[in-house]
């Protein structure tokens, strides 16, 4: 390897570095200060780095949250339901979202704080924000239901309950649980609120003993 190519594979790790970091401040900072008030020199001086290499790097911080909710529709949004779940259908994929949800809250927690409070800030005028709010939910929703609806097959899903019933009230259960989160971190217990919910939904739509012999 050359010195010239060592020092753009250098220069490379340097850039990416720098990005994830601005990424997560600005998750960090709107997840605790709202969207409004999160402004590109407090997004840098979180980061570490100055006010100018985030306006060279973004130009703007519409541009820059754009990029923040790419990163976090791949890590949190319906691409990753496949990985996610595998070939677990019925209730069990719907147990298993609860899962993955609990490793990133445990180690990811900031990120996933992030998530949500874009979620949320999505109520709000922002057009970037509100599409993607909007898209998100749907497609979401859509592409969970169809695992669940697959436990009809093999005893995975009780006869008599609706796919698309049971698969949103869970993630409005999950976004109701998230919203109490990210308001009173100290009195709301996240994880038990994902043990509580999973305890309901196998008591509602796990197939009793005797539909599975």
């Amino acid at each position: 390897m050359t010195d010239s190519v060592r020092s753009e594979s250098r220069q490379d790790e340097r850039s990416g570095l720098s990005t994830r970091r601005l990424l997560q401040a600005t998750a960090q900072l709107i997840a605790e200060v709202g969207y409004d008030r999160t402004t590109l020199a407090e997004i840098g001086k979180r980061a570490g780095y100055s006010h100018g290499l985030v306006s060279r790097r973004f130009g703007s911080k519409s541009a820059l949250v754009e990029t923040l909710i790419e990163k976090l529709s791949e890590r949190f949004g319906h691409e990753r339901l496949p990985g996610t779940l595998s070939h677990k259908i019925g209730i069990d994929a719907l147990l298993a979202v609860l899962d993955e949800i609990r490793k990133d809250s445990a180690n990811s927690p900031e990120s996933l704080r992030g998530f949500y409070a874009l979620l949320f800030e999505g109520l709000k005028p922002i057009p970037e924000l509100h599409t993607f709010v909007a898209d998100l939910h749907a497609d979401y929703l859509d592409s969970l239901t169809r695992q669940v609806a697959a436990g009809r097959r093999t005893g995975r899903l009780r006869q008599g309950v609706d796919p698309a019933e049971i698969t949103e009230l869970t993630v409005n259960a999950l976004r109701g649980l998230a919203y109490r989160w990210l308001l009173d971190e100290d009195r709301v217990d996240f994880d038990r609120g994902l043990d509580s919910l999973a305890r309901q939904l196998v008591q509602l739509a796990a197939p009793p003993e005797d539909e599975t012999r």
